[in-house]
């Protein structure tokens, strides 16, 4: 297999060097290796049992990845039923072969081969070809499944074609033989790779989507380790092992994922062994990480994710004016609510990028507590008397209403008001994809690639429900963007994407907030959980198992 080479190497440095530093430092002393731990205790993983986890995020809507991929509640268990050509590592820091057991790129970057694995099949029983990806990737891109992921697929030769109803096919994805797919862009992308890994390429069987229509969301079927077995509403989600997976049977017999929003309630239920693993909240996490009997129980990762609160500028308001949006970043000390709010579990922004990810720039123009700057910039646009702010937000801890709460005394001292309104994670989603709202907090992020990282949420091409729900549009950063993801040499990269962050980082799209510290606590008995820094809650769950000794 070949690649982008120094980009693709630059990652995989990039991604070793952030491991080994997040395990030296003083905050992932408790973080444990589980799976050499548990290699010492019993020697070898073992097959069998049931891992249940706590889903925090709430009941999923649908678990079509084409209709709805985005979403930790939805992403975690989608990740698991369905299969994409590759996979990334993003512990190991490297892409890994998946359905396709081989791929090519061509000099020119814009032709992908794919060499797809013989005997790999549906939950169905039917075997995968590469018919079907044709089939997965044209279904995401046509208008009719309005696919909130359809614009990171638009870089396909021919798809804007097809969008447009002037062809009936992708002209740029080609079926050379039931195991051979080409895929032709029409720039070179070096990010193509990395939205080829993620759930919504996985394959899926035409003929079981056409038979279950809208019901292919709640019983869905696709490739991957574990297989659809039962929802129960508002309940639990339950995956069975694929004893048919490629790679082999999974360890674990079952997955169970448990709805549980109530702390308290999955602290009691953690306590009493009723479920096995947990992410950890804020107020959580101290006391965790400090108990004698859980800390070698703790998984933590500096995570790629960055809070915000987003403006949507296609809403009449004073948050159109650049002034406002910057005052409203002078204005809150995100320090002060970090550490009281969220008690230290994060790290404050200081704008897109993590200090996780190649790229990050502690150089970023950023914004400091400064009330009086943030006073002059509102009387300069005109609102001096003050205005009205309507934010929509979670329960969620972190980035949810106890950080309005915290944050709403801060604008108040400038003359801004807040109002708030409380809903939950899928209707989170849904208005913010649909535009129908003014501000709202939100967690972003999850991809190892800074072009891909900055282009979901702030490239034109993804307005809308594709990832830019701020409706930020600046054409400068678009060529930016557009030259970063083109070039094959690191440093032309890095530049780029560093000015293409400062520009949005001036523009204040967002209040940039903080970058999430994630954090796993789990039972003695469970081995093989790993510090994902993509998002924590996504898991290889091929990897874990349970030891039945410590039982």
């Amino acid at each position: 297999m070949r690649g982008n080479g120094s980009i693709f190497k630059s990652l995989v440095a990039m991604l070793v060097l952030i491991l080994v530093l997040s395990a030296c430092s003083s905050e992932s002393s408790t973080t444990t290796s589980t799976e050499e731990a548990s290699t010492k205790e019993t020697g070898k993983p073992t097959y069998g049992g049931t891992l249940v986890r706590a889903d925090i995020y709430g009941d999923p809507q649908n678990l079509d990845p084409a209709i709805r991929s985005h979403g930790t509640n939805t992403s975690m268990i989608t990740w698991n039923i369905f299969e994409p050509l590759v996979r990334y590592d993003a512990v190991k820091g490297k892409f890994l072969p998946a359905n396709a057991e081989s791929w090519d790129i061509s000099s020119d970057g814009k032709l992908y081969s794919f060499t797809l694995r013989k005997g790999v099949k549906f939950h169905n029983g039917r075997e995968v070809t590469a018919e079907d990806f044709k089939y997965t990737l044209e279904r995401v891109l046509a208008p009719k499944t309005a696919s909130p992921n359809a614009g990171s697929l638009t870089g396909i030769a021919g798809s804007q074609e097809f969008m447009a109803g002037t062809s009936k096919e992708v002209t740029g994805i080609k079926v050379v033989d039931p195991t051979k797919l080409e895929i032709t862009l029409s720039k070179p992308d070096n990010t193509f790779l990395t939205i080829m890994s993620l759930p919504f390429t996985g394959a899926v069987p035409k003929e079981v989507v056409e038979e279950k229509g809208e019901k292919f969301g709640q019983e869905p079927v696709g490739a991957g380790p574990f297989k659809f077995s039962k929802w129960v509403r508002d309940s639990e989600i339950d995956l069975v092992a694929n004893e048919d997976y490629y790679a082999g049977k999974p360890y674990l017999e079952k997955v169970v994922y448990k709805i549980m929003m109530d702390q308290t309630a999955r602290d009691n239920a953690f306590a009493s062994n009723q479920i096995d693993m947990m992410v950890l909240g804020d107020a959580q996490y101290k006391r965790y990480a400090t108990d004698p009997t859980f800390k070698s129980q703790i998984v933590e990762v500096p995570e790629l994710f960055t809070r915000n609160m987003k403006f949507n500028l296609e809403k009449k308001g004073p948050w159109q004016d650049v002034r406002v949006r910057q005052a409203i970043n002078y204005a809150i000390d995100r320090d002060t609510i970090i550490g009281s709010v969220i008690q230290g579990k994060a790290y404050s922004a200081l704008g897109v990028l993590p200090t996780s990810i190649q790229g990050f720039n502690k150089g970023v123009t950023t914004y400091k507590y400064n009330p009086a700057k943030a006073k002059k910039l509102l009387a300069d646009a005109g609102y001096s008397g003050g205005f009205t702010l309507n934010i929509l937000t979670t329960s969620h801890p972190a980035f949810g209403l106890p950080a309005v709460e915290a944050l709403s005394g801060y604008l108040e001292k400038v003359g801004i008001k807040v109002k708030t309104e409380q809903v939950d994670f899928a209707t989170l989603t849904d208005r913010l994809n649909s535009g129908d709202y003014e501000v709202a907090m939100s967690s972003n992020g999850g991809s190892t690639n800074p072009v891909e990282y900055l282009s979901r949420y702030f490239h034109s091409k993804n307005d809308g429900a594709s990832g830019n729900t701020s409706h930020y549009n600046n054409p400068a950063v678009d060529v930016l963007l557009d030259k970063a993801s083109e070039t094959t040499d690191d440093k032309e990269m890095i530049t780029d994407i560093q000015k293409a962050e400062d520009l949005i980082v001036k523009d204040a799209p967002w209040w940039f907030f903080n970058y999430n510290k994630a954090v796993i606590v789990h039972q003695k008995w469970i081995k093989g959980l790993q510090p994902v820094p993509t998002d924590i809650d996504y898991q290889d769950l091929t990897k874990v198992w349970v030891d039945e000794i410590q039982e």
